[in-house]
């Protein structure tokens, strides 16, 4: 029988003691690799039962899609306001029920702004880019405005008619954390856990430092819990952004 000529080429390789394997799954590991670890980063929350998770800074549903996971029966809201990335985030959870996608920014006031739209999305912001942040990611620098819709959190949630809970709110807004806070402040008083993305450098011009947020959540009733996870340098000599977990204060009455 004659052999296949991959296969005969293959086994000449490796006699010669090179070994061929096929790229696109080891990438394919590699992704779902991280996607495991970070799923697994998240498991902490896994026992708190939220019925409600507020994904505010969606991209295209790398979190939601965890949420999904880790609280099946939870109402999953997630906000997205570039429209392109909102056609991926829309696309990735039709035909489930408890999945609902947004084409908005929350702010601290209503109405339409400008975006900075990133070559890499999820750079994204409201707000300019800092020169830190295209030397660390180079690959983000290229952007192009785009005009997006702005929403307060409190008045969307009343439109709602109420939220279940328990109730999870994650914010990952490259830099405009506090516009997001100071238009939902009843609905974040209300949640039980926060996760804000947190900088401890300033890649977004004027854009608040984890002291400031830490200042503001703790004016909410919120306690600083430590890190779901955090990400370091090029050179791992420098933390520069953290998914920083906050829990409601039990002792501190909801206003």
């Amino acid at each position: 029988m004659t052999m296949p000529l991959r296969d005969l080429a293959h086994r000449l390789l490796n006699a010669a003691g090179v070994e061929v394997r096929l790229v696109r799954n080891i990438k394919a590991a590699r992704l779902a690799g991280k996607r495991d670890q970070e799923l697994d980063a998240w498991r902490i929350l896994s026992g708190r039962g939220f019925r409600t998770v507020l994904d505010i800074g969606a991209n295209e549903g790398q979190f939601a899609a965890i949420a999904r996971k880790l609280w099946p029966q939870a109402q999953v809201h997630s906000f997205e306001p570039l429209p392109e990335v909102h056609a991926k985030l829309v696309a990735r959870f039709q035909g489930d029920p408890l999945a609902h996608a947004h084409p908005l920014a929350l702010s601290a006031e209503s109405g339409v702004t400008t975006m900075h739209q990133s070559a890499f999305s999820p750079s994204s912001s409201l707000l300019p880019m800092a020169e830190i942040h295209r030397k660390e990611w180079p690959q983000s620098a290229e952007h192009r405005e785009v005009e997006i819709k702005l929403e307060r959190l409190d008045d969307w949630a009343t439109g709602q008619g109420g939220l279940e809970h328990p109730l999870l709110v994650k914010i990952d807004v490259q830099g405009y954390e506090l516009s997001v806070i100071a238009g939902g402040e009843k609905t974040i008083r209300a949640a039980d856990a926060v996760v804000l993305e947190v900088s401890f450098e300033e890649f977004y011009v004027g854009q608040p430092l984890f002291a400031g947020i830490h200042d503001q959540m703790r004016l909410l009733g919120f306690e600083y819990r430590g890190n779901i996870e955090q990400f370091t340098s090029k050179d791992g000599k420098r933390v520069l952004f953290a998914d920083a977990l906050f829990l409601r204060n039990k002792h501190m009455a909801v206003v």
